[in-house]
């Protein structure tokens, strides 16, 4: 590594691909060595660009899309063979909460776009017409999209056959506010992002990718950083549950721990649960290549490629709506995957639509007691072509509560709808949660509720790590679920399983690999910190907020009632002030 040292940043040749909707114009920016170094690439660099290219006096309403760009930027080391090194972020602002919609997520995007030659695309105007983009490594070709105009995102797909293509469906057209984005039939964005692409016009994006990827500056040092972590894997056994069946193996511990919603919040642990874990299934073909907990091995129920949205996804559509098969629960993720619809946002307004019906309201939607599929595929469809009963629906959560009522049964942070996990069993997730962050606490989905009053600024230390573990990570390019396994054997009790120092060594050497420079683990803590504090500074200029700030649904605050044993509220105001006091905000 030390050799190739001076030849590292040449090598890299960034750039960064900026496209200009309303003059049909794009224009290649290289990355200057400088940005790459600091900036890195994923989230941190994101976030960057969005600040950079974002026009803060042409972000009303009835302008909404002319000054917001969108971002997509791969991870710094997605064009290495790194251990599931494909991971990608996506940076808007959301028209549902004001404040930027920051998505990451582990998918092919990354290394495609790489494979173009740019690591970032950075979109903004609007277009006067439906269009299209055609990215390749020389050119962006612009095209007329009227004839997909309404085509769903598989129907648009089989057009093109398997190239990679990011689109939007029926729903980010009819800009419906949860309507998201959707790559390889993955949904990967929540808070309005497909609606930002429907005002821009923006129907899909087509890549031609090229160049197939590069070595690390040590193949060797890399081969046996893979080796040691797989060998961890295999020794550990939430890993290896993990890497057969996927991330929704932990709802396993969601009836131990009493964290996933169930029927509207009302109940936290139900045997039904289990109707919604990975069974036992014939191996499909399986690749040669290694992977890491996050990524199953066997056959799934839902996505060969699991990921957070679909691990969320199957309590939002499932045990919330108490549906517990696995199959069926599918379905509804595949048809909002389909129209281009968030489908945590859609679970959480069709769980309450259920209970507010229940009651006389939504007089004009079905029964929905009835646990149907086929109803909620019909009423899924309906919103997002806005027809019929979806014209209704299909408006911000916030204002279909004040119009129709129901607020009891509506969980929403800023106006957007909440993760179904409740929040009762999960005090420093609730952290995270009360300020719209999404980031999973692993050590407490798999070891539980840990709070005592007392240890709030170890639980807020241990939320503070998660953040910035995950933004590091992110911004390099790494699935966070790689950490999984380095939590199973406890250490000192929580939360100090993975202690922090260490993985900050064990990032900093994998950046040194993927960088061909010496990164120290306090650069890669203070990349971390900075995507941070940069989100942070965005949102106070976008909603004009500064200071702390953090809620939950008053139902988590003040109601105990649940059918869990260890019945709780959620200590908020304590946690907040904890974790405020600790990113040094008065």
């Amino acid at each position: 590594m030390t050799k190739k040292k001076i030849m590292a940043f040449p090598y890299r040749q960034r750039a960064i691909l900026l496209v200009d909707l309303s003059q049909e114009s794009w224009k290649k920016i290289p990355l200057s060595e400088t940005d790459a170094k600091s900036l890195l690439g994923g989230r941190l660099l994101a976030l960057s660009l969005w600040d950079t290219y974002a026009s803060y006096d042409s972000l009303d309403s009835h302008l909404y899309e002319v000054g917001n760009p969108v971002v997509i930027a791969s991870g710094a080391a997605s064009d290495t063979s790194m251990l599931c090194a494909d991971s990608s972020t996506v940076v808007t602002r959301s028209p549902v909460t004001g404040k930027l919609a920051v998505n990451s997520g582990s998918n092919t995007l990354s290394k495609t776009l790489l494979g173009c030659g740019y690591a970032a695309l950075v979109i903004v105007g609007r277009s006067r017409r439906l269009c299209s983009l055609e990215i390749d490594t020389q050119k962006v070709s612009f095209a007329n999209a009227e004839r997909f105009h309404e085509m769903t995102t598989d129907e648009l797909q089989k057009q093109f056959h398997d190239r990679p293509l990011l689109c939007i469906g029926p729903a980010g057209e009819h800009q419906v506010p949860y309507a998201s984005v959707v790559y390889s039939g993955l949904n990967i964005t929540r808070g309005g992002v497909g609606m930002v692409f429907g005002l821009k016009n923006l129907k899909f994006i087509l890549f031609q990718a090229i160049t197939s990827g590069r070595e690390s500056y040590d193949t060797k040092e890399l081969g046996l950083c893979t080796k040691r972590y797989l060998t961890i894997l295999k020794k550990t056994q939430i890993g290896k549950e993990m890497q057969e069946e996927g991330p929704a193996t932990l709802l396993k511990k969601a009836n131990r721990h009493g964290w996933a919603a169930i029927d509207n919040y009302s109940m936290r642990v139900d045997g039904r649960l289990w109707g919604l874990c990975p069974k036992e299934q014939p191996t499909l073909q399986s690749s040669d290549d290694a992977v890491c907990a996050g990524c199953p091995i066997a056959g799934s129920p839902v996505s060969p490629r699991q990921n957070l949205l679909d691990f969320s996804s199957l309590m939002a559509l499932g045990s919330n709506l108490e549906l517990f098969d696995a199959r069926r629960v599918s379905l509804l993720i595949h048809r909002c995957a389909e129209n281009g619809l968030d489908p945590i946002s859609v679970g959480s307004i069709l769980s309450w639509a259920r209970k507010t019906r229940g009651e006389g309201g939504l007089a004009f939607l079905p029964d929905l007691g009835s646990f149907t599929v086929m109803q909620y595929i019909r009423i899924i469809d309906a919103i997002a072509y806005r027809k019929g009963t979806g014209e209704q629906l299909a408006e911000p959560f916030a204002k279909l509560v004040s119009m129709y009522g129901g607020a009891e049964y509506a969980y929403m942070v800023d106006t957007q709808a909440l993760p179904p996990f409740d929040y009762r069993g999960l005090p420093s997730q609730a952290i995270l949660a009360s300020i719209g962050d999404d980031t999973l606490v692993f050590a407490e989905l798999m070891y539980g509720n840990h709070y005592r009053r007392g240890n709030e600024r170890k639980l807020a230390r241990w939320a503070v790590f998660s953040q910035d573990l995950r933004y590091a990570m992110e911004s390099l390019g790494l699935c966070s679920w790689l950490t999984i396994p380095y939590y199973e054997k406890m250490i000192g009790g929580f939360p100090h399983f993975l202690r922090p120092r260490k993985a900050w060594k064990q990032l900093a050497k994998l950046a040194s690999l993927s960088e061909g420079y010496q990164v120290t683990p306090q650069a890669m803590s203070e990349i971390g910190r900075r995507a941070w504090s940069l989100q942070q500074e965005i949102d106070s200029k976008l909603t004009n907020r500064s200071g702390r700030y953090g809620s939950l649904p008053e139902q988590l605050l003040v109601d105990a009632s649940s059918n869990y044993s260890a019945s709780q509220v959620v200590p908020l105001a304590r946690l907040l002030h904890a974790y405020w006091s600790l990113r040094g905000i008065s």
